[in-house]
């Protein structure tokens, strides 16, 4: 013992608890101490520790903290001969309580603070260990390995703000520990200053690193910050200078899916299977290297990988939802739908999975069950609609402020728009409204079978279109080919006032029961191969095929570079027009005014003996220049959602 003590009791005491002779201490206080030895400190001190160590936790403990923890050396010990103890025991509480009172009575050292704030952190004690890394780092301004804690529990409590701020003031230390910079990373992003944690990484990735914690959160501070072809490079070279860590594959892999190159996924899944090799089980490089292989459509091995990464993330919609895709992919429907149905139940307000999971059950075979649901989907809709369209159109502009449309499409198209000096914010508004009423539209059309014709009177002179579609020769079918712009639900009901004879490719299920379901073929219950056949043979009947060629539920579907970005993009209207050597039209709805009209632009037909990729390319570049000019015009027009805007950045 450290404790400088008179009298024999006391000797032999501190001789006994040096040799951890516990019993030997109860009897010496027992049965030789006096009773004014008995009531010295030092002696009381021993007698404590003696009852802790054999069984007598609470008596012990009791006697420790009734003030015997501010004597001189009896810190040195509890911390030998008591918390360890009662941490090999699993006892937290109480060894985190004697800590709290060690720093109470002034004796705690910085270790002990430290101690101190991990055990209240295991406990959940989040609130109080985040106090204690304040008083922590307060004891001792240079001890890193204190802010890092702090920093830790500020971002653990959510404290994010905070732990941003105070991670921004450590900017000239984190050159010097390598933990604490990848935590201060952290904090920096999440409390929204990404591009000084981007800046930070940068210089960070230049100098000295000494784990590879810091490693992974460098390439994953430029991927978060969207520095791709950075994190690239950057993930690269730390692979070559021996950083090949399981985390820094894993965002080195992330940061070539997001990459503007052609043989992006290869290149992620290289990494990706290189983490894999060094953590088989790891939940995110399983999750990735799933949605890499989906992409590129190698479904049955996409299949093992996101059934691992649904263990580790079973209430994540993002990867439930890449799993019910690839369950989809390889046929087994019922558990698609099974997952899709658990996607319902964790987000009721998304209508695409409704969709999905009765596209699912109607490919497995239980039709009747995929009708059921889909008519409770349209049924909960149709309650949420008022009665009068006209009413609802025109409350739609109560909910414009309130709506969230990513920041990214609204930059991008304002850059396309046609006109100088528009008021942002009232441009802005209008297109938010363009987006709700599509979707109103879709709801009326789904939902409101018995007074579709309310919506019909917002239907502009359709003179023109009709006398286009009357100048082309239909009698072997014609395809309309469109693009997620404008709004392109109201395309059915100007086909059907006109009378033309038209099937659509929509993603609802054919199960539906509607009089609007019954002129589409359906994508979200037949493959690939069903729906073409279905296409070509409705052409034969001399129908309209509409599509957009910007859609695509397919993971793998290909992309093309547009007006700077990417957008998903199928030739397959392009090439049924030549093969069958139909003609086929740009067709697009959009508002004029407080009317529906359209464009209607005649696309390439085949030249004699033209090649179909030729003429494929001509049309692309047609098709391309029809949707730029459309986008430069009204922002109601825009529509912000869906095909050609999944891939903003």
């Amino acid at each position: 013992m450290t404790v400088a003590l008179e009298g024999g009791a006391l000797d032999r005491l501190r001789s006994l608890v040096i040799r951890e002779r516990w019993d030997e201490v109860i009897a010496t206080y027992q049965a030789d101490a006096s009773p004014e030895e008995k009531r010295l400190p030092g002696c009381q001190l021993a007698y404590a520790i003696a009852q802790v160590r054999t069984g007598q936790e609470t008596s012990g403990l009791r006697l420790l903290q009734g003030g015997l923890l501010s004597l001189p050396g009896a810190r040195d010990d509890v911390r030998k001969f008591v918390i360890p103890y009662l941490l090999d025991r699993g006892r937290v509480r109480p060894a985190a309580e004697l800590l709290d009172d060690l720093a109470r009575a002034g004796r705690a050292t910085t270790a002990d603070h430290r101690l101190l704030t991990n055990l209240l952190a295991k406990q959940g004690q989040l609130d109080q260990a985040a106090r204690s890394a304040r008083r922590l780092v307060e004891l001792d301004p240079e001890d890193l390995p204190a802010k890092t804690s702090c920093l830790q529990l500020l971002l653990s409590i959510g404290e994010v703000e905070e732990a941003g701020a105070y991670a921004e003031g450590l900017r000239g230390l984190l050159g010097e520990d390598s933990r604490l910079a990848a935590v201060a990373l952290i904090a920096l992003t999440r409390s929204g200053r990404t591009a000084l944690a981007a800046d930070l990484a940068t210089e960070l990735s230049e100098g000295t690193i000494t784990h590879e914690v810091l490693a992974a959160a460098i390439v994953r501070t430029l991927l978060q910050a969207d520095r791709l072809e950075e994190a690239v490079s950057v993930g690269e070279q730390l692979i070559d200078e021996g950083w090949d860590d399981a985390a820094v594959r894993s965002a080195l892999g992330q940061a070539y899916m997001g990459a503007p190159w052609s043989d992006r996924y290869e290149r992620a899944a290289v990494h990706l299977r290189a983490g894999l090799r060094l953590a088989p089980e790891d939940g995110r490089l399983n999750l990735s290297l799933g949605e890499v292989l989906l992409r590129t459509r190698h479904y049955a091995e996409a299949l093992g990988h996101l059934e691992l990464a649904v263990r580790h993330y079973p209430r994540n919609p993002q990867v439930l939802a890449l799993h019910a895709r690839a369950l989809k992919q390889n046929g087994h429907h019922a558990e698609a739908a099974a997952q899709f149905r658990k996607l319902v139940a964790m987000q009721p307000s998304s209508t695409r999975w409704q969709r999905y999971a009765a596209g699912a059950l109607s490919q497995a075979g239980h039709r009747e069950e995929a009708a059921s649901l889909f008519a409770g989907f349209v049924a909960e809709r149709r309650k949420a609609l008022p009665k009068n369209f006209e009413k609802g159109l025109n409350a739609l502009w109560e909910r414009v402020d309130s709506l969230d449309i990513p920041r990214a499409r609204l930059d991008w198209a304002w850059n396309l728009k046609g006109r100088e000096g528009e008021d942002r914010h009232e441009w802005e508004r209008r297109a938010k409204w363009g987006h709700l009423a599509d979707h109103y539209l879709l709801d009326w059309l789904e939902c409101r079978d018995d007074r579709v014709h309310e919506a019909m009177l917002r239907l502009a002179d359709l003179s023109e279109p009709e006398r286009i579609l009357n100048g082309i020769d239909q009698s072997r079918g014609i395809i309309l080919a469109s693009a997620h712009i404008g709004p392109m639900y109201a395309g059915p009901l100007a086909l059907e006032l006109l009378g033309i004879r038209s099937k659509w490719l929509a993603s609802t299920p054919s199960v539906a029961r509607t009089a609007y379901a019954s002129s589409l073929i359906s994508t979200s219950d037949q493959d690939d191969a069903q729906v073409a056949r279905a296409f070509v043979r409705a052409l034969k009947q001399g129908h309209a095929l509409v599509l957009a060629v910007d859609g695509a539920i397919n993971l793998g579907a290909p992309r093309i570079e547009f007006a700077g970005q990417e957008m998903t993009y199928s030739s397959f209207a392009a090439r049924t027009a030549h093969r069958m050597g139909v003609p086929s039209l740009f067709c697009a709805p959009r508002w004029e005014g407080d009317r529906i009209g359209f464009v209607l632009e005649r696309m390439p037909d085949p030249l004699p003996d033209e090649p179909a990729d030729s003429h494929a390319d001509r049309w692309r570049d047609a098709f391309l220049s029809a949707v730029r000019t459309y986008l430069s015009g009204e922002p109601e027009n825009l529509r912000l959602s869906g095909g050609l805007w999944r891939h903003m950045r």
